[in-house]
């Protein structure tokens, strides 16, 4: 940034986004509202996503402005976006139309995951954060080492990798049909070994190496990136407030109906806050926010109860702390197979605000029972302070091919690495 040059930064939701200024001085201005991200996914969102990010990013100035924050000239946007992964094509698209709405001299795009993870681990050598809000998902990141030039992987090795930051799907050590001999760029054996990365960013368990970074000698930093759940209310999202708060709406109308595993409290609650139970599902899918964030909203309700002593709503913590801590850790084994060396874990997410004895101490206690070889570490800032810090290129660390920078030539954000075939879902 020059020297009169801001950055904003801005986490991008699907119901909301925030914003913030950081000044040339560095400090960072207030937390400012603007709307949420369209639920259109690909090309066709352009347009919205762009009208949401120019009204954050106008909201967040003036908040800026009004606290005597200094401003000036906007240079730089860097946005975590909600569902941004799943496209390629979306982030160059957003960033030409960024810079003419709002004359930024360079604009930086991610998934939402991956700010959150930068806000969340800062420190280079990655590891793993579970984010739990409406849905919920595992991602990790950790560097590799990986040759400039070409070279065979060692002995029993049966993956190769591929950059997530090109695009390119690499052959394997075998190489393709017909291609006897094929080359591919070897990982360094040690802490964060072959086992942890897959064919072409799409290989077994969900793994996938991207993101040039650093190098020394004929080594450079490349990452393995892994994703675990995020599949949607639908399919997935284990332990998320969707799924603790449709366990939480079925108890309330169990204990209506007569049935077993009811609530009398949880339908009382029900009563209390929403309206009449014989009425809940139409309530639900006229809600204005969406019946999905309806039902994650009850979530409130299930944490009064487990508070008050309800044994079903306990029960539903007990079970969404497992899971998410269940996701977390399958996330953290992609990386490090061998389960010897630590990895840092972390969270984050609206969920985590019930209170610590319902979801964060039996969430960290069933990690530390189940991976002894996580490093718990408390999130150092949110998905905000992560879009602040992938603007600047030597911060990105592991996390360095997800993000696109359209002051890069090469620049290309990758979708998260799933099995070959899977949907990607942020």
């Amino acid at each position: 940034m020059g020297a009169m040059g801001s950055l904003v930064a801005v986490d991008g939701g699907r119901s909301r986004c925030r914003a913030a200024v950081i000044g040339a001085d560095g400090r960072p201005g207030p937390v400012a509202p603007g709307p949420g991200l369209p639920a259109a996914t690909g090309p066709q969102a352009v347009e919205g996503i762009v009208e949401a990010l120019a009204a954050a990013v106008t909201s967040a100035v003036v908040a800026a402005a009004a606290a005597r924050h200094e401003v000036g000239q906007v240079e730089v946007v860097s946005a975590g976006l909600a569902g941004l992964l799943g496209s390629r094509d979306v982030a160059p698209a957003v960033a030409a139309r960024l810079h003419e709405r709002l004359g930024a001299s360079r604009v930086t795009l991610s998934g939402d995951v991956v700010a959150a993870h930068a806000g969340a681990l800062p420190d280079p050598d990655g590891g793993v954060v579970l984010v739990a809000g409406t849905g919920a998902v595992a991602f990790g990141a950790v560097p590799v080492k990986v040759p400039e030039g070409d070279g065979r992987f060692p002995a029993g090795a049966g993956t190769a990798t591929g950059r997530a930051g090109d695009g390119a799907a690499v052959p394997g050590a075998s190489g393709e049909p017909g291609s006897a001999g094929a080359r591919a760029p070897a990982v360094e054996a040690g802490a964060y070994t072959t086992g942890a990365v897959g064919l072409g960013g799409h290989g077994p368990g969900g793994m996938g190496v991207g993101g040039a970074g650093p190098g020394g000698g004929i080594w450079t930093f490349d990452s393995a990136v892994a994703c675990v759940d995020g599949w949607g209310h639908l399919l997935g999202d284990a332990g998320s407030g969707f799924w603790v708060g449709r366990r939480g709406l079925n108890a309330a109308l169990r204990a209506h109906d007569g049935r077993a595993g009811g609530s009398p409290m949880l339908a009382r609650l029900v009563e209390r806050d929403i309206g009449p139970l014989d009425r809940l599902p139409e309530m639900a899918a006229r809600a204005g926010a969406g019946p999905v964030a309806a039902i994650a909203s009850f979530t409130v309700q299930v944490a009064e109860a487990a508070a008050a002593g309800d044994d079903v709503a306990r029960h539903i913590w007990r079970k969404a702390a497992a899971h998410l801590a269940d996701s977390a850790v399958a996330c953290a084994r992609r990386l490090n197979p061998n389960s010897t060396t630590p990895i840092a874990v972390s969270w984050l997410g609206g969920l985590f605000a019930v209170p610590d004895d319902l979801l964060l101490q039996p969430f960290l206690a069933r990690i530390r029972a189940t991976f002894p070889a996580a490093d718990l570490m408390p999130p150092v800032g949110d998905a905000l302070a992560g879009a602040a810090r992938l603007a600047i290129p030597a911060a990105r660390g592991a996390l360095a091919g997800l993000v696109f920078d359209s002051s890069s030539p090469r620049s290309a954000v990758g979708g998260l690495p799933r099995t070959p075939g899977a949907p990607v879902t942020a």
